[in-house]
């Protein structure tokens, strides 16, 4: 089965590792075991070997064989199995059927790659347009997902956009606020500390803190956002600017498992339809 020729008769320390692990299925194979363990085994030799080995494993499993198989081929996880468990760093992230698990898998594949591009372009570009007369000022604006920093996320998915701030003179009183705009630069939200009822008086120099703009579900839409931040009073910068960031920060918004939509953001939407 697992034709490697003359290679059958030689010391095993020879064979390659694609050779090796040929024989190895081939050995663990030739008669119908109760369980079967495949952890990426089949990512070797050649095409016809693969498809070989995958008509072996699909008799085995309709025969009653309890298959445990690991890998980073959706198709194959797709054709072999019927449920599918994601793990990262060790740690159960989803247990479901296949189609399910590998929709959240290709998510988490998405995000994390748009995570550290637009990281890498922060880095390349620098610092943003700012203004001020510098009483107060912001030291760093997050995003965050269930706690942690990130720079791109789901649509629906629960957001904190932080911003930290620090005081280099008394204040009478201090609003913080945030505005998210798209990437053709239109204002989708904004909103500040003064318009909740969110009190900041009289506020000591030398303070430092955050203020959260939580979102349970940030229903934007796909796309590139960016989020400025500002110190000022009342309820618009207009009246006394401390700091006013532009392009604080951006961050991508990728698709969920949802029904697609057009547009910045998601409307719950309901339709229904009756045909006469």
């Amino acid at each position: 089965f697992a034709e490697i020729g003359d290679y059958i008769d030689q010391p095993v320390r020879v064979y390659s590792s694609g050779m090796q692990v040929r024989l190895a299925f081939s050995v663990a194979t030739c008669v119908r075991p109760d369980i079967l363990i495949v952890d990426e085994a089949l990512s070797v030799g050649d095409a016809y070997f693969q498809h070989k080995s995958f008509d072996r494993i699909r008799k085995f499993r309709d025969a009653g064989t309890t298959l445990l198989f690991v890998s980073h081929s959706p198709g194959a996880v797709k054709t072999l199995c019927n449920r599918a468990i994601l793990l990262d760093g060790g740690i159960l992230i989803k247990d479901d059927a296949p189609d399910v698990v590998l929709d959240y898998y290709n998510a988490m594949i998405a995000k994390q790659q748009e995570n550290q591009k637009i990281l890498q372009e922060e880095a390349e570009c620098g610092k943003k347009t700012r203004s001020g007369n510098g009483r107060a000022v912001i030291t760093s604006v997050e995003l965050l997902s269930f706690g942690k920093p990130v720079r791109a996320i789901q649509t629906g998915e629960n957001a904190v956009i932080r911003v930290h701030i620090k005081t280099n003179d008394t204040l009478n009183e201090l609003t913080v606020g945030i505005l998210i705009r798209d990437r053709l630069g239109n204002d989708v939200f904004g909103t500040n500390t003064f318009l909740h009822g969110l009190e900041l008086k009289n506020i000591e120099a030398n303070r430092q803190g955050f203020v959260d703009f939580g979102f349970p579900q940030l229903m934007l839409g796909q796309g590139s956002y960016s989020v400025s931040a500002a110190l000022h009073t009342q309820d618009t910068h207009v009246i006394a600017n401390y700091d006013w960031w532009d392009r604080a920060l951006v961050f991508q918004c990728i698709p969920n498992s949802g029904p697609r939509f057009a547009g910045v953001c998601n409307l719950p939407a309901q339709i229904s339809c009756e045909l006469q």
